[in-house]
């Protein structure tokens, strides 16, 4: 996995980090199109990480261990039942992050790779 710049992984991080506000302007109708765009890219994002995983009730509470360990800036340690190693766990969070840069175009092309892959 290529590593991220600081300053994209630092707006992907604000973008995950601003979607529970963006959620209650969508319920509430004063929602933008930026709000709109933008948490359809994290719901998006959140489903494609952990494909390793096959259980789907499993996935979907890592999915949502790795979602609140952004949202509310929890280390692996504060995680209870994180359900895999300290590792795995944050290679997962760094795939979501990377899903949502890369759904925002925010990702520099690489080298003989069409743009989107």
């Amino acid at each position: 996995m290529v590593k991220l710049d600081a300053d994209i992984k630092a707006i992907a991080r604000s973008i995950i980090q601003g979607n529970e506000k963006r959620k209650k302007r969508i319920k509430n109708g004063q929602a933008s199109a930026f709000d709109l765009q933008a948490a359809q890219v994290v719901d998006n994002a959140l489903r494609g990480t952990c494909g390793n995983i096959e259980s789907v009730r499993v996935r979907r509470q890592m999915q949502e261990k790795i979602y609140k360990s952004i949202v509310y800036n929890m280390p692996y340690e504060y995680i209870a039942d994180a359900l895999c190693g300290r590792r795995q766990f944050y290679e997962y969070r760094q795939e979501f992050i990377k899903r949502v840069a890369s759904a925002m175009d925010m990702l520099p092309e690489q080298k003989g790779q069409e743009h989107g892959n």
